[in-house]
């Protein structure tokens, strides 16, 4: 399936080019000038309709609520930025979207947004790294800002000019409409049309080498972003203008310049095995993202992954059957759906959600038998569940 071209947009690119390094020029880095920035009134709201987007996804539970993984994301930032933290004093944050779309960005106040897409298809902490590198080298050079007063200077599709208005307005009254957001849609319109081209190399190379000063194998960097590659198959990609990351084929081939430019460079390559236990939980939400886009192939990949990683967790194995069930609702062959369930009981006998569609299976085939037994040990185990009356009459039914 070939993307439709769009070229307006395109022209528009080349245009905001140049106002995006005059921009660039103008506005210092953060940490060249700690504490001073946001510098501007118009800066500084821009950054809080950041926070006020930020505060939305939790309350509307967008993002996935786990401190454990946020802190082990806020720790991979802090190793990547340095004493940048101390020096800018700033409160490291990440928010995890629940979102299958392979991307990352960072609010202008330096919180960064990853998306499950990303962490289920990245293979290990290096190339996590490496696109968290190229995130906070956006958030340094300021270049959110930079880019929506460029698209406001040439009125480019008219969002960075409805984002400084809203920022004007916020400037004048005092107040902070965030419905003028259109429910985030500033920061999705920001990464869907990315950055110009210019701002994308700065923060290629700063974010390598932010990689290779906290030790990890700077070549981690070439699967990282050729994993933001839009696959022409890829439904949920594929409908956006452009790729957050577009030109992908120049970027690696730059990023391959300066890596063999690197004089002996780190080899710190951390296992799958260490990056499937600090995300699995991210992981398992994707998988389930995809299940209900139907994307079976990719949901099944990735629980693969998981429980060949974390064999002893049931949810994992768990899972492998409602994919199956989901994908086979009615069969014919019910075995590997079986056996994945049985597998989760076999980790951990209380897991009752086993026990329970391991019973729906069995009675799905006419093994009443088998179907009583499972749903019995369900009940035993979750008395009170919001279906167990269901799951009673089932039992009761099949021994009439």
């Amino acid at each position: 399936m070939k993307r439709p071209p769009y070229l307006p947009i395109l022209l528009l690119t080349f245009g905001t080019a140049l106002s995006t390094l005059s921009l660039a020029a103008k506005y210092q880095p953060i940490n060249e000038i700690p504490h001073s920035v946001p510098e501007s009134q118009e800066e500084k709201q821009i950054w809080e309709i950041g926070k006020a987007h930020q505060k939305q996804v939790r309350e509307t539970g967008e993002v996935i609520d786990d401190p454990e993984m946020e802190a082990q994301l806020e720790a991979l930032v802090t190793r990547l930025m340095g004493d940048m933290v101390e020096t800018i004093g700033m409160e490291v944050k990440v928010l995890i979207f629940k979102d299958p779309t392979v991307n990352a960005w960072v609010y202008p106040d330096g919180t960064i947004a990853v998306q499950t897409g990303l962490l289920a298809e990245l293979e290990n902490e290096a190339q996590l790294a490496a696109i968290l590198g190229h995130e906070i080298s956006h958030f340094l050079n300021r270049h959110a800002y930079i880019q929506i007063k460029s698209k406001q200077k040439q009125s480019a599709i008219g969002k960075g000019l409805g984002l400084l208005a809203t920022a004007a307005v916020a400037a004048k009254t005092g107040a902070l409409d965030t419905s003028l957001m259109g429910a985030g849609q500033v920061w999705t319109d920001l990464v869907t049309s990315g950055y110009s081209r210019k701002l994308e190399t700065k923060a290629d190379e700063q974010g390598l080498a932010l990689l290779v000063a906290a030790g990890y194998e700077p070549n981690q960097a070439l699967p990282a972003f050729e994993a933001l590659r839009i696959k022409e198959d890829d439904q949920v990609n594929v409908g956006k203008i452009w790729s957050s990351h577009p030109d992908i084929d120049s970027r690696l081939k730059n990023l391959k310049k300066q890596i063999k430019r690197i004089k002996s460079p780190p080899h710190n390559i951390p296992p799958e095995q260490s990056y499937v236990e600090a995300y699995g939980n991210a992981l398992l939400v994707d998988a389930q993202l995809d299940l209900q886009r139907q994307r079976y192939q990719r949901a099944h990949k990735t629980l693969q992954r998981y429980t060949r990683a974390l064999p002893d967790r049931p949810i994992g194995h768990y899972m492998v059957g409602e994919a199956y069930r989901k994908e086979y609702p009615e069969g014919p062959d019910f075995k590997p759906r079986l056996t994945a369930y049985q597998k989760a009981i076999a980790v951990d006998p209380k897991f009752a959600l086993a026990h329970k569609e391991l019973g729906m299976a069995y009675r799905q085939q006419q093994l009443n038998e088998l179907a009583t037994a499972a749903f019995d040990r369900y009940l035993a185990l979750a008395p009170d569940a919001a279906d167990a009356p269901i799951i009673r009459w089932y039992i009761d039914s099949s021994n009439q």
